[in-house]
């Protein structure tokens, strides 16, 4: 297979070509933000929307993208067709540029635009799903997708040596959200519910949102205690690359097995019936 391209600061060349200076922001103080979005079939799903967070990301950071959003789309779809890839990842990576002490910004940015081969999700849910482990952090601009990893990369032998699949973060009693993923509870009386605060609004927690909305079940976006995690029927996690993921554990917290009658199996089934329409839409 013929090697990837990229679009760098206005060039397609190869991925293995790709340089950014060692003086830049991005590199010595990680600072940069990125987006990610699942392409199927050739059709960049909800597009629109990452590229809204996108922009919204870098405006909050003060960071400058040089290119309009028609040239944007303009460039997501020459690198789609270039490489020829039905199903894949873009990622969309703007780094703060370069720097003479290290800590200044000059204006300048670094745009890469790079795409991978990632399978399609499973037609069914996964299962049996995940285990997460409760961790006490509070990511900084939690509302900006940048490319602070830091401590989720940190804890990933911690998550290991736990059994645990994923990190869910909380802060005084108050859950937020997984390193990757958004958080949903289902409660006794079947209403979906989700963190509202001190998060990153996914992409696929907006369209699970609508959907809940769509096919008659309550949705809230408000707090939600270890305790409300405690009392809950159903759990999950959502993100583009995974739809919904069923939780099976929160630290000591056991949920109900997953099941054809579930609301978490109602959202996936719908999710899915949406997604096609979005494919279909882009074509």
């Amino acid at each position: 297979m013929p090697e990837l391209l990229c679009f760098l600061n206005g060039r397609f060349i190869p991925l293995s070509e790709a340089t950014i200076p060692v003086n830049d922001l991005g590199l010595q103080r990680g600072y940069g933000i990125f987006d990610f979005l699942r392409v199927t079939d050739g059709a960049p799903l909800f597009w629109e929307d990452h590229l809204d967070r996108f922009y919204q990301s870098a405006e909050m950071m003060r960071l400058s993208i040089r290119y309009s959003r028609d040239e944007m789309r303009s460039i997501i779809k020459e690198l789609l067709q270039r490489n020829g890839l039905a199903n894949a990842g873009i990622k969309l990576l703007l780094t703060g540029g370069p720097s003479s002490d290290g800590y200044q910004m000059t204006g300048e940015t670094n745009l890469l635009i790079s795409e991978q081969l990632i399978p399609p999700p499973p037609d069914t849910i996964f299962l049996p799903g995940y285990k997460l482990i409760s961790y006490e952090h509070q990511r900084q601009v939690p509302e900006v997708k940048t490319t602070d990893y830091l401590m989720a990369i940190r804890l990933q032998p911690w998550v290991k040596e736990n059994g645990a699949d994923d990190i869910l973060y909380h802060q005084n009693e108050m859950v937020s959200e997984c390193p990757r993923s958004n958080f949903f509870i289902i409660t006794k009386d079947d209403r979906l519910v989700t963190p509202a605060k001190n998060i990153l609004k996914g992409i696929t927690r907006k369209q699970l949102l609508a959907i809940a909305s769509n096919i008659g079940i309550h949705a809230e976006e408000r707090a939600i205690s270890l305790n409300d995690v405690r009392n809950a029927k159903e759990a999950f996690i959502t993100s583009s690359t995974k739809r919904l993921i069923p939780v099976t554990q929160v630290d000591d917290i056991f949920f109900a097995p997953f099941s054809e009658v579930s609301v978490t199996a109602r959202l996936y089934n719908a999710f899915k019936e949406w997604e096609l329409s979005a494919i279909h839409g882009y074509r």
